[in-house]
């Protein structure tokens, strides 16, 4: 991957995960429910908001750090990204298993698992 490829492909995941931040930090029991968060969770458990909002603040975090790391910095960079999206998967693929989220969330993560990882394998091919 090309210096232009990463600086694009690192801008655009930085500015998504901001803007997917975002919407959680201010709307986080819509986000929840539009995630595949049974209705119930979704609209009426106390601790959901805060939860969400937690994790809202981890994803501002790191679209920021993508959008500020230079690309000699950026293996580092991706290898936290790439791990916690699989800690996200390995945690929404339990709640799928204890019926808790729809299986469309279950799927999801698997997708963005896989363009994480499939990108930051990319990454550190053409940088090793």
């Amino acid at each position: 991957m090309s210096s232009g490829e990463w600086d694009g492909t690192r801008k655009t995941a930085g500015s998504l995960s901001i803007w997917i931040g975002t919407a959680a930090l201010f709307a986080p029991r819509w986000i929840a429910g539009a995630l595949g968060v049974r209705p119930d969770a979704a609209g009426g458990d106390v601790a959901l908001p805060l939860l969400v909002r937690l994790g809202a603040a981890r994803n501002i975090a790191m679209g920021a750090a993508l959008l500020v790391t230079p690309a000699p910095q950026a293996r580092r960079t991706t290898e936290v990204a790439l791990l916690l999206t699989a800690l996200d998967a390995a945690a929404v693929w339990t709640a799928h298993a204890g019926g808790d989220v729809a299986r469309r969330s279950a799927v999801l993560s698997g997708i963005v698992l896989a363009v994480a990882s499939a990108g930051a394998v990319r990454w550190h091919r053409e940088r090793t």
